[in-house]
C-alpha cells in the first residue's frame, strides 16, 4: 500500500474536522506524475471520515473513533488497523493546518512538499499538490454537497454501500 495515500487520508480529515461546519461528501481524483488517475469518494461527518476508491481492486479507508482502518474493496471482511509511522506523520502537521483556510498555500513537512489550492470554498481546498522524492500527485475535490451523513455508513464491520447521490 502506498504510504502517501495514508497520508492524504489524514489531511483531508484534518481540513475537514476542523472547521465541524463541514458534513458531507466529494468526490476525488488523484493525478499521478506517470499519468494514472484514481476516482473515488469521502465523506465526512462528526469526526469520522470515509475514503472510498471506486475501483474495486483498491480499498477504503474509514476514520473513526481516532482510529484508521483500512478495507479491501473486494473483500469488505478483510480489515486492517492502521497504526503505525504512517498516521503519525499527521499529527506532526496537524498544528500547521488547524486553521484552515488561514494557513499558507504551501507547507513543508519531513520530506513533503503540500501545495493547497484554496479556491473559492472556504472549507476545502479545491486542489492538493504532493511533491516528493517518491511521489508527485494531484488531488482534485470535485462536487462537494453539504448535508448530514447518518453515522452507518462509518462502520468498518458490517461496511455499508455508500451511494452518492
Amino acid at each position: 500500500m502506498n504510504k502517501f495515500f495514508i497520508y492524504f487520508i489524514f489531511l483531508i480529515f484534518t481540513f475537514c474536522s476542523n472547521v465541524f461546519s463541514f458534513e458531507g461528501e466529494c468526490y476525488f481524483e488523484e493525478v499521478y506524475k506517470n499519468g494514472e488517475v484514481q476516482n473515488g469518494f469521502f465523506i465526512i461527518s462528526n469526526n469520522s471520515m470515509r475514503y472510498e476508491y471506486f475501483d474495486k481492486k483498491l480499498f477504503t479507508i474509514v476514520y473513526l473513533d481516532n482510529v484508521f482502518y483500512l478495507i479491501e474493496n473486494n473483500n469488505k471482511n478483510n480489515i486492517e488497523i492502521i497504526n503505525d509511522k504512517r498516521v503519525e506523520f499527521f499529527k506532526n502537521i496537524v498544528g500547521i493546518i488547524q486553521n484552515y483556510p488561514n494557513i499558507d498555500n504551501l507547507i513543508k513537512v519531513n520530506n513533503y512538499e503540500i501545495i493547497i489550492d484554496k479556491g473559492i470554498n472556504s472549507y476545502l481546498p479545491k486542489r492538493l499538490v504532493i511533491k516528493s522524492n517518491n511521489i508527485n500527485l494531484n488531488i482534485y475535490l470535485n462536487g462537494c454537497t453539504f448535508k448530514p451523513i447518518n453515522k452507518l455508513f462509518f462502520n468498518v464491520n458490517p461496511l455499508f454501500e455508500y451511494n452518492l447521490k
